[in-house]
């Protein structure tokens, strides 16, 4: 096999920057802004930007791609691409201005959950916009060949190259002594991954796609892999699947949630295989693979009927989320590509084009998956509320109004009120609701239900500064319904305490004390009281704590015992600040003190964890350090 020329490569190099500029400017960008931020992350003030910029550069190489491809497909005069072009570039500013600009945007997840799937949307066009209004399925079916094949060529030679170039860096540090900016692995991982694999995919991208068609080269390699790896694989993960849906029919135990991806993923798996065997059921020696593949999709019926019991069930309980949206829009498709295979169609174009409309379809609109879910949770929160009195005709009873002059710290006249009209599993279902709107949709659906503007209290308490305790959303919304914000924990009863001091206000000196001893004692799998051992004037002294019968701290040897106050300290600490501290404790106020004829000791805690149980305190970890003073 004759080895191409650097003149070739570099006019290979050459046609495919000509052909695909946006493409690989968007690549470029990438790399460009990746590198910036790595050099610079710890002077940027605001990364959201450049992330932003890094995201819809991201998605501008798959999208650019098509819209190259519609060109040459098309044969459009320079006018018409240079509209087309514009009108991707709108796109991707209209995703830019979508996603978070800073650090305080209260909805972080729904905007990137959303460029995700205008991100697979592309990805899925790629595959097969070429053939979008085309009968050509053999072209089709070459056309993704040459893809499939690109992705992996490209993947391995970005892949050596960079193992070569961190080979080489190595070396030069090794050998002789030079000093390797240690950035610069991660700033060649970005730009071999996304620049040279960008460029190096598109060179190999063929430009008569008419020629496709009559092309009948089908890799053994591919129909080896298919068959004797995906298939047997496929095999394996069906028969697991029949035998838990076999278990539910014998035992009645109903299927659990995690059994719809895999579902799901045992589904794309067959699909997949099934797709890169296709071609191959033409030749007569290959007879079987239609028939098998036409088989493979009736079998899949009775699993999508579990799916959809999974699914349902999981509605039925806990409502609709994103996830469940997804699995439940997944399954549908699924079921209209088996119906589809069943009654004899053979147009593989209908599963990708049929998952990229129903991507889109359901990213916005009252339909879509926002819209829905976020419904679903207020009413579900609506419907516990009203049931327990806390919600009246749309307005909360007993809500906990807030002291305005106390802010940005939550201070009130009134306890939480609402806390014993609910079960401790409604409590915790309602925080859950709250934590889900707070991480995906926001709260404009429940500002109404409350007297109080808690939008405005929300951006006073999430602008305060750094040093300060940073409260969630969710929270203030929860504390204002009248409930406390923690998960309650039925079986065990146990409510977790941790008091932390304000570790800027650490004496970093020890004038006044002979002896400074740092301890950190972590007790969650034993019941060892001892926190530390040290040693003065060769006699060995150990802090030691105890919690039954009643709670103790001391240091004692084998003559003496020198004890400290811990129990008021905890009782000070409960009486200022609560079980739950909403911000972190001043160090003074984190202290005991003792002495006797030999020592004035003092214990200065950073931080002390503990469950506070029915009969008992039980205390999970203390963390601080033990001044020492010797008497003359």
């Amino acid at each position: 096999m004759k080895l191409p020329s650097l003149n070739y490569l570099i006019s290979n190099a050459k046609d495919s920057l000509l052909r695909f500029p946006l493409t690989i400017f968007s690549a470029l960008i990438t790399v460009i802004f990746g590198i910036y931020l790595i050099e610079n992350e710890k002077i940027i003030t605001n990364i959201f930007p450049y992330i932003n910029i890094i995201l819809c550069m991201g998605i501008g190489i798959p999208l650019f791609f098509c819209v190259t491809i519609i060109s040459n497909k098309k044969q459009l005069n320079k006018n018409s691409s240079i509209f087309i072009n514009l009108l991707a570039t709108l796109i991707l500013v209209a995703i830019f201005f979508t996603l978070p600009n800073k650090d305080s945007t209260k909805i972080k997840s729904m905007p990137y959950i959303k460029y995700t799937i205008y991100n697979i949307t592309c990805h899925l066009l790629v595959s097969f916009i070429p053939f979008a209004f085309s009968k050509q399925l053999n072209a089709f079916w070459q056309y993704n060949k040459i893809l499939f094949i690109r992705i992996l060529t490209s993947l391995i030679y970005s892949g050596f190259i960079y193992v070569g170039l961190i080979i080489a860096l190595t070396s030069l540090n090794l050998l002789f002594d030079i000093k390797i900016h240690e950035k610069l692995y991660m700033e060649f991982w970005i730009a071999t991954m996304c620049f040279f694999n960008t460029w190096f995919f598109v060179s190999g991208i063929p430009k008569n796609f008419e020629e496709l068609e009559s092309i009948e080269d089908f890799p053994k390699g591919l129909k080896i892999f298919a068959q004797y790896v995906l298939l047997p694989l496929l095999g394996l993960y069906l028969l697991i699947l029949y035998a838990y849906g076999t278990k539910i029919l014998i035992l009645w135990d109903w299927p659990k949630g995690i059994v719809s991806y895999l579902i799901i993923f045992v589904s794309v798996l067959g699909i997949l295989a099934f797709l890169l065997l296709h071609p191959y059921g033409n030749q007569k020696e290959n007879s079987w693979i239609k028939k098998v593949s036409r088989g493979y999709y009736f079998i899949l019926f009775p699993l999508l009927i579990i799916l959809f019991i999974a699914i349902f069930m999981r509605l039925n309980d806990y409502g609709i989320t994103i996830n469940r949206y997804i699995i439940l829009i997944l399954g549908i498709w699924l079921t209209l590509v088996c119906l589809y295979t069943a009654i004899g169609k053979t147009n593989i174009k209908f599963i990708p084009t049929s998952l990229a409309f129903l991507a889109i379809l359901v990213s916005f609109g009252p339909w879509g998956m926002f819209s829905i879910s976020e419904k679903s949770q207020v009413i579900r929160l609506k419907n516990i509320l009203e049931q327990s009195k806390i919600l009246v005709e749309n307005k909360i009873q007993n809500e906990t109004i807030w002291i305005k002059d106390s802010l940005p710290k939550l201070n009130s006249n009134s306890e939480l009120k609402n806390e014993k009209r609910l079960t401790d599993s409604l409590h915790n279902e309602v925080k859950s609701i709250l934590d889900y709107l707070d991480d995906h949709h926001g709260f404009s659906l429940l500002n109404k239900w409350y007297k109080q503007d808690v939008d405005s209290l929300v951006t006073i308490l999430t602008n305060k500064n750094k040093d300060s305790y940073k409260y969630k959303e969710a929270e203030i919304y929860m504390k204002t319904l009248g409930l406390n914000y923690e998960h309650l924990d039925k079986v065990n009863n146990k409510s977790k305490i941790n008091y932390t001091s304000s570790y800027n206000s650490i004496i970093k000196t020890v004038t006044g004390y002979d002896y400074l001893i740092n301890f950190s004692k972590y007790n969650y799998n034993n019941d060892d009281k001892n926190i530390c051992t040290f040693n003065i004037d060769s006699v060995d002294y150990n802090l030691i704590y105890t919690h039954t019968p009643i709670v103790k701290l001391f240091i004692e040897n084998k003559n003496e015992k020198i004890e400290f106050k811990f129990k008021d300290l905890l009782n000070n600490l409960k009486q200022e600040f609560g079980n739950r501290p909403e911000s972190v404790i001043p160090v003074s106020k984190m202290q005991v003190v003792s002495s006797n004829n030999k020592f004035e000791i003092k214990i200065q805690f950073h931080s002390i964890e503990m469950e506070a149980e029915t009969k008992e305190i039980r205390f999970n970890n203390f963390i601080g350090e033990i001044f020492i003073k010797k008497k003359n």
